[in-house]
Formats: C-alpha cells, sequence, structure tokens
C-alpha cells in the first residue's frame, strides 16, 4: 500500500516518484499532482510522445482529481527530454495549471528546467536510497522494479515445458466441462472452483496444473467472474495468486485472471503492475468490458474507490 508522506524538499520528491511508479523511470516524462504537499496524481509519458498528445493525456487525468493545487514535472533522461519537459509544462501553465517545479534527472543528478542559475551546470547529485522517504516507502512495502520492461515481463505468459503441460491440462477440463448439463450447474461448479483456489491461495499453496485449467474454462462465465471479483481485495496473497494465474493459464483464456491482477494491483496502489496486467487482458480480448473500464481508470490515474459497485451485490 501507498504510504502517506509529506514532501518538504525538492529530494524528497524526487526521492518518492519511482515508489509512485513503481520501478525506475527512463527516458520519461513525469507528472505529479501535489495537494498540501503531498502526491495525490502521478502519471508517465514515454519521452517521445508527440507533445501534443502528451498534454492531452496528462490534462485529462488531471481533471479527474479537482482537489490538486499543484503540478510538478520530472523528466528523466538526457538532454533532450529536458526540452520535452519544458514543451509540455508550458502548454500546462496555458491551460492554467500552476507548475510547482520541473527537473530533469539523469545519473544521479538533477537539474532545474524552472531557471537557469537554481541548480550548477553540472547538476545536483542525489542518492534516493539514503533519503528518509525511501526508507518510509520500503517499510510499507512499496516494491520498487529496475525499470518499466521488469514489469511488463511480470505478466507474460510462462513457455516451454509448463505451457505444454497447462495446454493438456485445458483440455482435460473441457472434456469435463462438456459433461455438465446446464449453466446453473456450471455457475456453481465456477463458484467452488473460485473459492477452493483462494483457499489455496491464502495458505501459500502452489496451485496444480489442472486446478488452474479448471478455473479458467469456468471463470469465463461473467458470473463465476464477479465471484471472484468480490472476494478480492487488498491482500498481497491475492496479488501473488491473480499473478500466478496469469502466468500459467493458456494464453488465450488469460483474460479473467490478468483482469482481476490488475484490480488487485490496483487496490494495493501498484498502479504500474495493474496497467501491465490490464494493456495484457485488453490485448487477449479488446471487448472484455471489465478489463477496459478498469484499464481506463488506471489510465486516468483514479482511485479505485470509482468503482462504486464493489464488492458487487449478491444478487449478481
Amino acid at each position: 500500500m501507498t504510504p502517506t508522506v509529506t514532501l518538504y524538499t525538492r529530494e524528497d520528491l524526487l526521492a518518492f516518484v519511482p515508489y509512485q511508479l513503481g520501478f525506475h523511470p527512463a527516458d520519461s516524462v513525469v507528472v505529479l499532482g501535489l495537494a498540501q504537499r503531498r502526491i495525490k496524481f502521478t502519471a508517465r509519458c514515454d519521452a517521445d510522445t508527440p507533445k501534443r498528445e502528451a498534454v492531452r493525456l496528462i490534462s485529462h487525468a488531471l481533471r479527474q482529481s479537482p482537489s490538486i493545487g499543484v503540478v510538478a514535472l520530472v523528466g528523466y533522461g538526457p538532454e533532450w527530454v529536458g526540452a520535452k519537459t519544458i514543451a509540455i509544462m508550458d502548454d500546462l501553465e496555458i491551460r492554467r495549471y500552476a507548475i510547482s517545479d520541473a527537473v530533469r534527472v539523469t545519473d544521479g543528478r538533477y537539474f532545474c528546467l524552472r531557471c537557469e542559475d537554481c541548480t550548477p551546470a553540472s547538476g545536483v547529485p542525489f542518492d534516493i536510497t539514503i533519503t528518509e522517504i525511501a526508507a518510509v516507502s520500503t517499510y510499507a512495502g512499496m516494491i520498487l522494479r529496475p525499470d518499466r520492461e521488469a514489469v511488463e515481463k511480470l505478466v507474460k505468459p510462462i513457455g516451454g515445458i509448463a505451457a505444454m503441460a497447462m495446454t493438456q491440462a485445458v483440455d482435460r477440463a473441457e472434456q469435463r466441462l462438456a459433461s455438465f448439463r446446464d449453466s446453473a450447474e456450471l455457475i456453481a461448479a465456477g463458484k467452488h472452483a473460485v473459492d477452493h483456489a483462494l483457499t489455496l491461495g491464502q495458505a501459500g499453496d502452489r496451485l496444480p496444473d489442472d486446478t488452474i485449467a479448471w478455473l479458467s474454462v469456468l471463470i469465463t462465465d461473467p458470473e463465476v467472474r464477479d465471484h471472484a471479483w468480490a472476494r478480492t481485495d487488498d491482500e498481497p496473497w491475492q496479488l501473488d495468486l491473480w499473478l500466478d494465474l496469469t502466468r500459467r493459464a493458456e494464453p488465450v483464456l488469460a483474460t479473467p485472471f490478468a483482469t482481476l491482477l490488475g484490480w488487485s494491483a490496483w487496490r494495493q496502489g501498484d498502479g504500474v503492475l495493474a496497467l501491465a496486467a490490464l494493456e495484457r487482458a485488453y490485448r487477449i480480448d479488446p471487448t472484455y468490458e471489465l478489463a477496459r473500464v478498469l484499464l481506463s481508470a488506471v489510465i486516468d490515474a483514479r482511485p479505485p474507490t470509482v468503482i462504486e459497485q464493489w464488492p458487487l451485490p449478491p444478487s449478481r
């Protein structure tokens, strides 16, 4: 979970950004919305994103958080990233956003982008690992990964012999599925499979291939999926469970698992993992409504509380 921290210095801000994102950014522009010295909003875009598109997306996201008083920008990368950050800052100021700070970070140094004399020509050295912010974030269990690619690798499907074994398990599950007589029986079996998986996950047990395969063919039913969704909160073991299932499931059947992983990560404040999971779910099935809704909310940097129908009513 994201700790509550108060930012007093520029170094505090720069130390917290990687923990807020979940990884060390590179060739990126990060926009932070602050209220009473606390970060309320964080958005990142690739530095090579066209300026007009970047400003449009950032402005749209900022409008979702009216409590934000000021905005800070941090560019990560060489001098051209600083120029892009300044261009985005200028456009945001035209849109009447108050900019409190703008800096460029590279090779353990930062450079002020709002004036030429605020920092030396060689930049100001800093080490986020020795800051109080880093200590607080680490104590709170916030994960700091080396880069965005490391996050995306987490949600990729397994391969090799393990993938072949899962394919065979799905074949067995589909044969078993054919023996069911009606949808009510399937839904009951699906809910039982969800509860069984959650019980194993909470105990720290790794689910067998046949258990995952059986759940994967049943959770395609929205009512079964919603049964799992209503029971997925912000417990770390739930994130571990859905991550394991997302990676090990037959790729074509992974959409519900990736969506539930995205929900779990979002609930725990791990926005970058939530985004990676939901993007994978959307790539598998762009028509999957829950993944689309959650993905839109995460992209807009909105809090999980915007989902008002959770937990779901028993009648669903």
